[in-house]
C-alpha cells in the first residue's frame, strides 16, 4: 500500500506542469483576442489578476505600472487581467481611464487566467519568463514589497537577456538597496 502512495506520488509530480503558463487565449477591453503567449514572446512579463474590489490590487499596479515604463526598454512588460463581470465592465473601464496607466489590460470575466495558474488569493502576479515558464509567484501586496518585487524583475530580465549588462548592472544597485533596507529594519 505505502509503494502505490509513493508511486502515485512520484507519477503525479512528473506528469505534473512544469510551470508554465497555458495555452489561453483573453480579450482586450476592444474585444480583440490575444493568445497568452504573445504576452511573452518578446521578452519577460508580468500578469497579474485583480478586481475593482481588490484595494492592495490597484495599490501593487501604480508600482507595476511603474516598473512597465522603467523596464520596458529592456525587453519587459507588464500585463493586467481583469477579472470582472462583464456587468461591471463599465466600472472598471471608467477607473481605468481615470488612472491612465500605461500597460495593456485584458478582460478575463471567467477568471480562467487566475484558476489554470493556480490563483487562489488577489492580488496574484505571475513573473513569466520569455519561455513562457514561471519565474515567480506573489499572492497578496503590502506597502514596501515593491523593492524586492524589482530585484526580481531585474533577476528576470538578467536571466532572459545574459547579453545585456545594464540589467546585470541594475540588478546589483537593486539588490543592494533591498539589503539595506532589510538589514535598517
Amino acid at each position: 500500500m505505502r509503494s502505490l502512495f509513493f508511486t502515485i506520488i512520484i507519477f503525479s509530480l512528473l506528469s505534473a506542469d512544469e510551470g508554465k503558463l497555458p495555452v489561453l487565449k483573453l480579450k482586450d477591453l476592444n474585444n480583440k483576442r490575444l493568445d497568452l503567449s504573445s504576452l511573452y514572446a518578446d521578452g519577460p512579463v508580468a500578469i497579474n489578476a485583480w478586481n475593482m474590489s481588490c484595494e492592495p490590487c490597484k495599490k501593487e499596479m501604480k508600482y507595476l505600472n511603474d516598473f512597465h515604463i522603467k523596464y520596458e526598454d529592456q525587453g519587459f512588460k507588464f500585463v493586467s487581467v481583469n477579472i470582472d463581470s462583464p456587468r461591471s465592465m463599465s466600472k472598471v473601464k471608467s477607473y481605468l481611464k481615470s488612472m491612465k496607466w500605461d500597460f495593456p489590460i485584458l478582460s478575463d470575466p471567467r477568471a480562467e487566467f487566475f484558476r489554470k495558474t493556480g490563483g487562489k488569493v488577489m492580488p496574484y502576479l505571475l513573473l513569466v519568463n520569455r519561455d513562457g515558464t514561471i519565474f515567480k509567484r506573489h499572492v497578496g501586496f503590502n506597502p514596501g514589497e515593491e523593492v524586492a518585487l524589482e530585484a526580481e524583475i531585474v533577476e528576470m530580465l538578467a536571466l532572459n537577456f545574459p547579453e545585456r549588462t545594464k540589467a546585470t548592472e541594475d540588478t546589483t544597485k537593486v539588490l543592494k538597496t533591498t539589503i539595506k533596507l532589510e538589514k535598517s529594519e
